[in-house]
Parts: C-alpha cells; structure tokens; sequence
C-alpha cells in the first residue's frame, strides 16, 4: 500500500477520526520517562529486584510493591512534616502517597515546552479535524494539543456521564494526573479495569465502527490495547469484524532516522485464531502521518459540532425542552412543501425573537467568554438574559457584552440608552480566598504552578495577580483546560469549588475587556 492509497482512505472517510494516544506520543514530544523508569524513580531499589522478589516483569505488580513502601514511609514521617499534615487527610488507601507524588512529578514535567523542532508537527496536529482523543496517559499533553476538547476521567466517567456526546472530547480512561486517585497504576487498579473492559468496549465500539482509529505511541503488542481490542472483538461476529476493514491504523515508531514511511495491511492475532484487519504505519516523524490524516477535512471545528450535538441531546432528553425549542407553526411548513429540517443554535435571524434568549444558563455565558463560541446578540444578553442570571448570582460576567454595544466607559454607562443598572464588578469583588502577600506578587507562570494538588486554590490566587495584556492567553488557556472538571462534568470535589473558578472567569473578563 502507498502513502496516496493512504490518503485516499482517509478522504473518503464520512466521519472524522478518533486518536488513540498512548505512553510513545509523549515521550515522542517531552522524552518523559516510560514505566519502569518512572517506577524506579520511587522505589527504594533497583527495579531488578523487584522482578526477582515477585518472579515476574508484570509492572503492575512492583507498582503495588512500591505503593506499600511509599505508604509505610509516609506514615513514619514525623506528626509536624509539611507533607504528611498536608496530604494525610487524602490518604485513603495504599497506594494514594504513590499516585500523589508521581501527579506531581508528571505535573511538573509536562510544564516543559517541546523542542522547536517539533513546532510545525504540532501545529499540524493540533488544526486536523478530528472528533476525539482516547488515551491512557495520565499526563495533559494531548489536551494541551486540543484545549477546547471536553476531558472525561476514568472508565466512570466516560460509562455514566450523560452529556458524553463523542465529538471534540478526551476519554482518558486509565486517569489523569489532576485526580492522582483516579491513576490506573497497581496490579488492583488493572484488576478492577479489566473487569470493566466489557462494558468500556460497548462504549466504543460505536466509536470504532463509525470512526477511523488512529494508534499513535503503542506497541501492536501492547497488552492493554490487546485487552480493549479483544473485548471489543469479542462482542463482534467474523463479519461485523469486517466493518472494521480500513477503520483501525496502527503508527508504530522507527528508530533509524533516516527511515521513510512505510504503509502496509496487516492482520493482527486475537484471542481463538480471531483475526482483526488493520493498516499498519511505520515512521520515524509523526508528521508524515498527520498530513495524511489532515486530506480528511470539514467546515465546522470538532468544538462547534459538539456543542450542536449536545444542544439537541438536551432538548431531546429534557422533560421541557420549551424554553430551548420553537416549533415552526404548521401554516408556515405547509407554505413551503421543501421544508424538511430547520436547525439554528445562537442567534437565529428570522425566529429570533420567538426562540430568545431566556432559555440560556450561566454556564452558557461563561463558556462564551472563555471560548467565544456563542455567537450571541450582545444587546439582548445585556437586557433580558444577563439581569435574569444575575437574580441568582452577581458574578455574571459582562464586560465584553457592553464593550460590543459601544459602552467603553464609566460614562458610557451611566448614560446608556438601554436601561443597564446592574452592578459593575471589580477586580476586589472577585478575590475571596485570603492569601499572604508574597503568593499575591507572584508572577502569572509562577502561580499557574504553585497548587499542583489543588487547581481551585490557583483559580481563587490569580485574581489578586497584576496581570500584563501578554498573561492574558496563557490565562485563557488555563481556564480552557479546566472548564470541564469546574462546570460541566467534574468530580464532587471540582464542583465543591466551581465558585472560585466562576468568579476567575468574571476576573478574566473584567481584566480583558473591562475599561481602565
């Protein structure tokens, strides 16, 4: 097979492909340390030793070997050590003191920008049309590559969340490194996935008919992908096993530097002499592949389909869609026989005035601020949607919208011809945590690492930061990342404190678009 037999693959594809990302992807781009090098980095011995004493290289079970040590050390510490008074409430089972320190480790290690020389490859990934990312890394990095993709943490997460909608999304099923607990890492946590795998495949195996599934950083000989693979086989006869014909592209890494891309069909062996149809990609540079990738193209980004998508799953599965739906009256279908679908989301030019505005909630006005996706009348929020939200809550963020209308000032504003009186909120009425004052002189980057345990207490410092027109995009950025865990699909924990990152939001906004 040629690299244009490739392309021409991935043309012709009716739907956009889905990237299995795992350790190889990250290592690519930030050289981070594999497995074993990362367990050896908290053990108190050489890995070797492990494998004799256990009589097996089944890293999942020296991690649990290492989790007791860790554990046993930590609660030898002394009663007045930092850590231990810090993190001995989180503490919960043998292998929390593991999983906290290497979040941590991974934390800092993936703040590292990658070389320049991988500049153009990334840029290239991160604008394909893709609809979604699986991986089991615990780092960010491919959320990084893909900030407005909604992220879900864990086989929980991604069975059970109903707003999952399978377009501009991040399953990271085996946890990530903001929820240290939610890390599948001792021989346990394998145990209790694997148990879930049948109902992890029923979750994908729609994504994997209906989606090319691009491998990237993977053995073929992986024995986790081997696992997912099997029981996603397993729930297929020989020729539902077809439909995956041209769906499944495994890139394998080349170490020769001087190598070409190489593409063949190849059959991978499962389980009972089953075998599963793939394309195998071996390469050297990930760029070859993703300019193959990019010959699949559409007009709207992965983000605004998903928001569509998750628009209707609302109206659909909502006891009373009235406030998000119109109906066209029957006179006007029956004036225009052509009609067979109407759909508009935002401002709708003809019906505006019957859908309105009413219907929008504050996690739609936050959302708009942070990814100016709304496409909203800026009028009509600031007269009928934003003084309704703001019977609950002030902390409704404004600033941009009277910056549309033309209010740019105190004046402006107290002179405005729409009738506005609400209460104007400013940098103090958003700083509610106490903090001594050297964390409030910290600089942006510094502060963005100073809680890598606590993301709230980050989002409740960086109001009182003074702030240069430049921090401003890292800052959009950090709020893009954590949009998700905050507001729409985190852990109890995260919406414990979605005030604080509410109220930085409204911060974001004031300091963006507020006059001086």
């Amino acid at each position: 097979m040629t690299i244009d037999d490739l392309k021409e693959i991935i043309k012709k594809k009716k739907s956009a492909p889905f990237l299995f990302l795992g350790s190889g992807f990250t290592k690519h781009y930030l050289n981070t340390p594999d497995w074993e090098t990362l367990l050896s980095h908290f053990s108190s011995q050489h890995i070797n030793a492990y494998y004799t004493s256990l009589n097996t290289k089944d890293l999942s079970k020296v991690a649990t070997e290492i989790a007791q040590e860790c554990n046993k050390n930590f609660w030898a510490l002394p009663d007045d050590d930092e850590y231990k008074k810090s993190f001995q409430d989180k503490a919960t089972n043998i292998s929390s003191v593991l999983k906290d320190k290497i979040a941590k480790f991974l934390v800092k290690y993936t703040l590292e920008d990658p070389d320049e020389k991988y500049s153009e490859e990334l840029a290239l990934l991160s604008k394909l049309s893709i609809d979604g990312v699986i991986t089991t890394n615990w780092d960010d990095f491919c959320e990084r590559q893909f900030p407005k993709f909604n992220r879900y943490v864990g086989q929980k997460e991604l069975l059970f969340s109903k707003s999952i909608v399978n377009i501009g999304e991040i399953y990271k099923i085996h946890g990530c490194m903001r929820e240290p607990e939610s890390l599948v890492l001792t021989h346990e946590d394998y145990t209790d996935f694997n148990k879930r795998n049948a109902y992890l495949a029923a979750k994908l195996i729609t994504i994997f008919i209906e989606h090319p599934i691009v491998f990237i950083g993977y053995s073929m000989n992986d024995n986790n992908i081997k696992s997912i693979l099997t029981s996603i086989v397993q729930c297929l006869d020989q020729d539902k096993i077809g439909l995956l014909q041209n769906n499944l592209f495994f890139v394998e890494w080349n170490r020769d530097t001087n190598a070409e891309m190489e593409v063949e069909r190849f059959d991978m062996l499962m389980s009972e002499g089953v075998t599963l149809p793939v394309i195998r990609i071996k390469t050297h540079e990930f760029k070859p592949v993703y300019e193959c990738l990019a010959t699949y193209e559409r007009q709207m980004s992965a983000d605004m389909l998903r928001f569509y998508k998750q628009q209707f799953y609302e109206i659909i599965y909502s006891e009373k869609p009235e406030k998000k739906l119109y109906v066209l009256p029957d006179k006007d279908i029956e004036a225009n026989k052509d009609i067979q679908f109407v759909c508009g989301f935002g401002t709708i030019a003809k019906y505006q005035s019957a859908v309105g505005y009413t219907g929008l909630k504050a996690r739609d006005i936050f959302r708009d601020i942070v990814f100016e996706n709304g496409n909203y009348e800026s009028e009509t929020l600031l007269t009928k949607t934003i003084p309704e939200l703001r019977k609950g809550t002030r902390y409704i963020p404004i600033y941009k919208y009277l910056r549309a209308v033309g209010i740019n000032s105190e004046d402006d504003y107290k002179n405005n011809q729409l009738g506005l009186n609400m209460i104007l909120l400013r940098q103090p009425d958003f700083c509610a945590y106490n903090f001594d004052e050297g964390k409030k002189k910290l600089s942006l980057d510094n502060a963005l690492k100073s809680y890598p345990e606590a993301i709230w207490k980050i989002c409740a410092l960086i109001p009182y930061l003074s702030l240069d027109d430049e921090d401003l995009p890292k800052l959009q950025h950090f709020i893009e990342e954590n949009f998700n865990s905050f507001l729409i699909s985190g852990n109890k924990k995260s919406k414990q404190y979605s005030t604080y990152f509410k109220k930085l939001i409204c911060f974001y906004d004031w300091r963006k678009y507020a006059w001086k």
